[in-house]
């Protein structure tokens, strides 16, 4: 079932539907660029930017490894969390008109843009 609504998920987003936009109930790309803008590391907004981005990071990655399905980030593995969270920072920064995404979908279309897979 799991592997069923991973794909249907990572279907819609290569076809073209739109990314989902955020609801009250989870958050969003605005609160993502919020907790980035505003963090230090001795801050609770450092938590929440990192941790969402990687979280949302592991989970990407986690749903490509499944059977069947189409990868869309390709990451070497050199790449270091810094610079993970780094390249979601500079994309919401350059495309503030995708905040109003949800948050995995905002971490999603930010590293398909800074790491594309190449045929």
């Amino acid at each position: 079932m799991l592997k069923i609504l991973a794909a249907l998920c990572l279907s819609l987003i290569v076809l073209g539907t739109p990314p989902a936009v955020a609801t009250e109930a989870f958050s969003g790309g605005e609160s993502l660029k919020g907790w980035c803008d505003n963090m230090d590391d001795r801050d609770l907004h450092w938590g929440l930017c990192v941790g969402s981005i990687i979280a949302a990071h592991d989970t990407i990655m986690a749903y490509q490894n499944f059977e069947n399905m189409e990868q869309l980030v390709c990451i070497a593995p050199e790449v270091t969390r810094g610079e993970v969270v780094a390249a979601v920072i500079d994309y919401m920064n350059m495309h503030p008109e995708d905040l109003d995404y949800s948050l995995g979908d905002l971490v999603l279309v930010a590293l398909i843009a800074r790491y594309p897979c190449t045929p």
